[in-house]
């Protein structure tokens, strides 16, 4: 494995990491275990666990974990492995059980994640149930939104990190949103290099003119420098007169929260959190909310998931046109796709040599995968 040092290039700036980095299968899976496994990831929003036995299924990083609602004051995560021999508990992406069968050997297990059944072996017969639950995953809720932690180390509180950004989520409502649409990706590229695309709006000029109507791009150079931590803060910021993230910056879906309410909406409102560098987003404008996350796959391999989310009793047709909505980001990741791909490819070069960071406009680049080194060198 290559130096765990933040590199530069000879004119002093700092630059990506070196090939291997993105090329090797060795290196991806070291990351599995140091990176992955080490972070607060966005599995989803308890809208789509309403009910008490209502579950989803997300896939991560070779992980399918099960996310199910106990009770009205409990949700649950799993690693969605039967505890026999291994199969896949869940094969539904979502759905609604009061108890979880295997499909091989019909062990069952409860919303719990307790052992209940086992096929022709009473409790205590063979083995003690209670010894063979389903394994769970950390779940944390921040107002609506549900993180999973993979590993067994201790994991920092949600609710601290963001804790600049929990008034306004408060005052949006975020627990009563509905989602509405989803968009879910491969791409033929390393995470990193699909990370290190999302950091930077240097390319956001010449590659994206849907996002940057309503965007403020000098703005969002300088909030991107401020994201020094790992746990972030921040908005996509906005024109001045511009109302929301929309092809004309009018509003897209009826106001969230206690902006419903105003007879008129101020312009710029927004609010978001972000995690690095396995990347978790969620941006909020007044009258709607998109959340991103990176899933990778294998070395070669990422997942891009975005979501759409409006108040939860707004009506398409009504209070939204669905078309309007996700026009913006919808351009602009399938935009992405192609530049990303494009610079895997070159990546993989023998010739390829790492690039200058530009200080000002790629430095939220520099951040993360200095925090990814770090947690790269963590035995």
């Amino acid at each position: 494995m290559p130096a765990l040092a933040m590199p530069e290039c000879r004119s002093g700036y700092a630059t990506i990491l070196p090939r291997d980095y993105y090329t090797s299968a060795e290196i991806f899976e070291i990351e599995l275990e140091r990176v992955f496994a080490q972070q607060w990831i966005l599995l989803g929003h308890i809208a789509q666990v309403p009910h008490i036995g209502d579950y989803f299924v997300q896939q991560f990083a070779r992980e399918s974990i099960l996310i199910v609602r106990e009770s009205n004051d409990k949700i649950n995560g799993f690693y969605n492995v039967c505890r026999h021999r291994g199969h896949r508990l869940c094969a539904s992406a979502h759905g609604h059980a009061r108890r979880f069968v295997c499909p091989y050997h019909h062990w069952s297990y409860g919303t719990d994640g307790s052992l209940k059944t086992v096929p022709g072996c009473s409790d205590g017969e063979h083995l003690d149930y209670t010894d063979w639950g389903l394994k769970p995953v950390r779940l944390e809720v921040f107002h609506g939104f549900i993180f999973g932690w993979l590993s067994a180390g201790d994991a920092p509180s949600l609710a601290l990190k963001f804790a600049t950004a929990a008034a306004e989520f408060e005052k949006m409502e975020l627990e009563r949103l509905k989602e509405v649409h989803r968009e879910t990706y491969e791409i033929n590229a390393n995470w990193k290099t699909l990370l290190e695309n999302y950091l930077e709006c240097y390319h956001c000029r010449g590659s994206h003119p849907e996002l940057c109507v309503s965007m403020d791009l000098a703005a969002m150079y300088a909030g991107t420098d401020s994201w020094q931590d790992p746990y972030f803060v921040g908005a996509t910021p906005l024109k001045q007169s511009m109302k929301t993230a929309s092809l004309d910056g009018m509003l897209v879906s009826r106001p969230l929260g206690a902006y419903a309410a105003l007879s008129e909406v101020p312009s710029g409102v927004g609010v978001g959190i972000g995690v690095v560098p396995t990347l978790s987003r969620v941006i909020v404008h007044v009258d709607h909310c998109v959340s991103h996350a990176l899933r990778p796959i294998d070395v070669g391999r990422v997942g891009w998931e975005t979501r759409w989310y409006v108040s939860e009793d707004a009506q398409e047709g009504r209070d939204y046109n669905l078309a309007r909505l996700i026009a913006v980001w919808d351009a602009t990741n399938k935009e992405d796709i192609a530049l990303c791909e494009g610079a895997y490819q070159g990546v993989l070069s023998r010739s390829f040599t790492p690039g200058p960071l530009d200080p000002k406009r790629e430095s939220a680049i520099t951040v993360a995968l200095r925090t990814y080194l770090a947690m790269m060198k963590s035995a």
